[in-house]
């Protein structure tokens, strides 16, 4: 995983749907969601 710099800024409802998805793809915690999204690009 490459380190980041530059902070990324959500409202509440859409930290709330960022948390619920990883949840649901069992992950521990939003930041591994944004890690994979961020890989795919």
């Amino acid at each position: 995983m490459k380190d980041r710099s530059m902070p990324i800024c959500f409202t509440a409802e859409q930290y709330g749907k960022i948390e619920h998805i990883a949840k649901q793809k069992g992950m521990l915690n939003p930041s591994q969601l944004i890690e994979e999204a961020l890989g795919k690009l």
